[in-house]
Formats: structure tokens, sequence, C-alpha cells
């Protein structure tokens, strides 16, 4: 090989190394960086058992943030609720003091000195504060008041970083691009936004990229995690797969200015109407959410077997509306929203089953009794 030869090849390898390493850098600013999790807890009354969820959030949350102080009714009265500091310190988890303003009327007397105060105080015990947060649904019409009354209060705590959350449809706000410029973080709920629907994808998308185009800043997007009972009876619930889907679609299709998610609220043993951690944890992570409810009929004694439902999987799931017994039945009644209809307990709206709960819906007495299985 001459010396020409041998210079040719070694400056070809040299640019096709630098191109290499170009594209690697390319597509690593190009790709987004994946979304942040974090969890409200919004519990009025602390249980030892939401204490005890503290210690066992999910690894890939990175900060909680706590209802510290609230004001409701047609007065504003102030509450402040009654958080076990010590399970936040103990939590190790960064943490945000949470104000929430209730209803629409204007927001005079009410100061965000109110809530820095407990972030202050909770600093002193140990808690890891990162900033405090307002949580007012303004009316639209409203918001160019909210906004003046934000940048006033703004100037007030400087020490602390502010959140806010908002709502969709200020998207169409002459004020909302303002309003955005003045938290360091901007929470957008996109549930339980128009009655009667508690969540859907498609209309969460719609919001998010409405969200995006109006205020062109980073954002986080609040999902549900809960169910909830209207006035007339009607259940709502977010259901794990929907929300998994759209969680899905935010990583596949990123929404620009979209940086992370915030589960609204982190339940624990005592919160039937919340997820369970583990359906929690696997909506975060993506893995599948198949349920695995297992009815089955257990010795009470006396001749008497109780009908029992077990989730056996890591996602809650609705227990089935009818079980159906073969034998020699000589009794037969349900418990729990069961009634019995032949040969078969029947529910008109079937229990949810939390994963791992167990529940007995029923008892039967009878010879060569079983449960025939669908």
């Amino acid at each position: 090989m001459t010396s020409r030869e041998h210079f040719r090849r070694h400056h070809s390898q040299a640019w096709a190394c630098v191109l290499l390493l170009a594209l690697g850098l390319a597509c690593s600013r190009g790709a987004p960086a994946p979304l942040t999790h974090e969890a409200y807890v919004w519990q009025r009354d602390w249980s030892p058992e939401l204490s005890d969820a503290l210690t066992r959030v999910p690894a890939e949350f990175g900060a909680l943030r706590i209802l510290a102080r609230e004001r409701s009714g047609p007065r504003r009265t102030p509450v402040d609720v009654a958080v076990d500091v010590d399970a936040l310190v103990r939590s190790g988890r960064e943490v945000v003091a949470v104000l929430r303003v209730d209803g629409t009327a204007p927001l005079d007397g009410i100061s965000l000195e109110e809530v820095a105060a407990h972030a202050r105080a909770w600093k002193a015990r140990g808690v890891r504060v990162r900033g405090i947060e307002v949580d007012h649904d303004c009316a639209t019409s409203a918001l160019a008041g909210y906004t003046d009354w934000l940048e006033r209060e703004r100037a007030l705590v400087p020490d602390l970083k502010l959140s806010i959350t908002a709502l969709p449809t200020w998207a169409a706000s002459p004020d909302v691009e303002r309003l955005a410029s003045i938290p360091d973080d901007v929470v957008l709920q996109v549930h339980a936004v128009r009655a009667p629907t508690l969540f859907t994808t498609e209309e969460a998308l719609g919001f998010v990229e409405s969200w995006s185009k109006a205020t062109g800043r980073a954002f986080r997007v609040a999902l549900p995690t809960y169910r909830v009972r209207l006035r007339d009876g009607t259940r709502l619930s977010a259901e794990p797969r929907d929300v998994s889907r759209f969680v899905a679609l935010l990583r596949e299709r990123p929404v620009r200015g979209v940086t992370g998610v915030i589960w609204f609220r982190l339940g624990h043993r005592g919160d039937p109407d919340a997820w369970s951690r583990s359906t929690l944890e696997a909506v975060v992570r993506g893995e599948p959410l198949t349920p695995s409810l297992t009815p089955r009929l257990v010795d009470a004694g006396g001749g008497t077997r109780d009908i029992v439902i077990e989730n056996t999987g890591r996602v809650d799931a609705d227990a089935p509306m009818r079980l159906t017994l073969s034998g020699n039945l000589e009794v037969l009644d349900g418990v729990g929203g069961y009634a019995p209809h032949g040969t078969s307990l029947v529910a008109r709206t079937p229990p949810r089953l939390r994963a791992g709960e167990r529940r007995v819906v029923g008892f039967v007495r009878g010879t060569e009794v079983s449960l025939v299985v669908p």
C-alpha cells in the first residue's frame, strides 16, 4: 500500500467516525427525555395506611405533591391538613406543598404565604421540600384576575419554586401565555374536566395538544387513578387500560412541552376508590394489564360453603356479574351486592377487587356443589 493510499484510507475512516459521532449526538438531542412520574397525596384525613403507603411509593416516582391547606366554601374558610410530616421525611421523596382554593370567586384575602409557611416548617423538620403549588379551578373568564394575583404573590415567595394546576379550557384565553410564564411548573389536569366523563384517551390527547400550542412551554399532565360516584349514583372510573394507552401514545408520539405525569392520587389499603399500588406500577411501567379473578368455594363449617372471589393478579378488576353453581342446592344467598337468581348469584353492579383482595359474595349449602366455570 502506497503512502497516498494509506492516507486516503486513514482519512476515510476518520471521517466515518466523525460522521457516526455527529449522528449519535443528533439522535441523542432529538430523542425526547423519558417521562417523569410524581403523585398527589390528596387525602384530608391521614391514616396509618396512608403514612405507610408513602414508604412504599413506586421507585419511578420522583416527588410527592401534598395537600397542605384548603380554602373552600362560600367564605373560603382556611383548613389545614394534619399531614404526617415524619412520614414525609421517611419517604425520602421531594415534596411540593399544595394550597387548594375551591371555586371561581375572587382570591381576595388569600396568600401564597399560607402554604409557604407549611413548606418552610416541613423543611425545618427534614423534609426535602421542592416548592409550593396552587390548585385553583379558575373560570376561564376570570383568568386575567387570577394571573394578576399570581404575579403579585409570586414576588412575595422568591425562596420557593411555584407550581400551578391548569384547566384545558384556559388554552382559549388571551391571558394563558402570560399565566403560564409566571410559575416554574404547570400541571395540566385532563381528568374530570367535562361532566359526566372522568377520562377518555382521545379527549385527554386533545387537551394536551391544545395546551402545548397555546403556551409553547414545558408542562406536566395530571392523570386519574380513582373512581367517583356522582350525585345521581352513577359510578365513573379511570380505567387502567385507557390511561395506560394515553401514556403509551405520549411515549410513541411525544407532544411538545410534555415532561412528565403526575398521578392523582396515591392510594393505600384503606382507599378502595383509588388504584392499588401494583396497578399503578403496572401502568407506569407499561406492563400487561391482564386481570386474574378466581372464584371458589371455601368450607365455612356446618355444611355451608362461602362463595369467594379473589383477585390473584396485579391489576384491579371488576368481579363477574354472574356466578353459576351446579349440584343439589338447598340454600343459596348472596352478600355485597350479589343476589340469588335460580342457581346463580347475580350482581347488578359487580364490585371492583383490588389486586390481592379477597371477598365473600355469598354462601351455599347442599350436596355435590361446585362452581360452573364459563
